[in-house]
Order: structure tokens, then sequence, then C-alpha cells
């Protein structure tokens, strides 16, 4: 990897990079989501998960999603989309016309190299609440975002949550750049961006 330069809190990069299509899939209930998913991703990582009605943040350990306690598994018809990442690869899921088509990017490794804008997004929440390995995020606003593991010294200024994003940069017939892919690589903490480890 080569980190090229830092300016404004994004950082451009070139890597090798291979994107993987994992074809169209048909979830029709959420042990075989469970298996597709243990299937494609071997390692353990983090997941967020966009339901029709509310966004899951959760671990993924030795092939299975941790729920929080007396939490029951989601129907995955209401999946809008999934991304299920550590610091090496991403496995995406995205619904279209009923079904669900996937990817698998997996850095450093591959043929061919890319460049890319690496970028620490800062999440909602200024104020935080520590209970059975889970750290509620929250602001005046009400709204609540649930992260699977514990941190202590979230405040309004320098000492947010944030989650380290990849935007890889491809060309069209023309020449002209843009974002053809994103994925999910780490959650960090705090101006310098500490990462947050998967386990």
């Amino acid at each position: 990897m080569k980190n090229n330069k830092e300016k404004y809190g994004l950082t451009l990069l070139t890597l090798k990079t291979e994107a993987k299509p994992l074809g169209e899939h048909n979830f029709t209930d959420y042990q075989t989501l469970k298996k597709f998913l243990a299937d494609n991703f071997k390692n353990n990582g983090f997941i967020v998960i966009y339901l029709d009605y509310a966004v899951l943040i959760r671990k993924f350990t030795d092939g299975k999603i941790l729920f929080m306690k007396n939490e029951n598994p989601f129907d995955p018809i209401y999946i809008q989309k999934l991304r299920l990442f550590n610091k090496d690869k991403e496995l995406f899921l995205w619904r279209t016309e009923g079904k669900w088509k996937a990817r698998l990017r997996t850095d450093d490794t591959g043929e061919s190299e890319m460049t890319l804008i690496e970028a620490n997004q800062v999440l909602f929440g200024t104020t935080s609440k520590v209970e059975n390995g889970f750290t509620s995020l929250t602001e005046t606003r009400g709204t609540e975002i649930i992260l699977p593991f514990t941190i202590t010294g979230i405040d309004a200024g320098k000492n947010r949550i944030k989650i380290k994003t990849r935007n890889y940069i491809g060309y069209n017939e023309l020449g002209q750049a843009g974002y053809v892919d994103c994925r999910f690589v780490e959650f960090t903490f705090g101006e310098k961006n500490i990462s947050i480890g998967e386990n």
C-alpha cells in the first residue's frame, strides 16, 4: 500500500484490491442468510445491517452475528443493504427487485492497483452509556446508535466514534474520474483515529 497524501482528514492511497461478484440471491429465512455470510466471509469483523425499520451494528465472530441479550434475529426480507467488514475485506449485500446482489472486496490482493480516498466519518452520538458489552450513543435529538463494544470518554468535541471508509476511484470511457465502489474498514476513536478492533 502506498500512502500518498493526507489533506483535510482525507488520505489518498494506491493499493492492490480485488472485487469479486457473488451473484444474486434469495434469502428466504435467517438461516439461509447466516450460511451465506459464513461461507463467504471466513474472518471475524463487524456487520452493519440497514433494515427497513432500523440499523443494526453487531460483531461477526466464528461465522455468526452476535446479537444483544434477548435480541432475536431479523427477517432477511427487511434488509436494504448489509456491510460485513474488517481491515482487509468487505462483503457488501444490497436489495434489488426483490432479491439481493453481493460482492466481496479484498484489499492488498489481486493483480491491479487502484487509487482510493480513505476517510474517518464521524458517527452520530455525543454521549454514551455502556451496558453488557455494548455502547449506546445518543444526542439531544433522541436517536440512538448501539455499538457492539465498550468505549467511554465520548463527547461533543474531538472524542468521537468514527467509521473508516475507503472510496475507490475509477475512470469512465471519457477518462473522467469518479467513485466506483466504497467499503467500510473499521471503527476508530478520537482525534488520532485509534482503531477499535473486532475482538
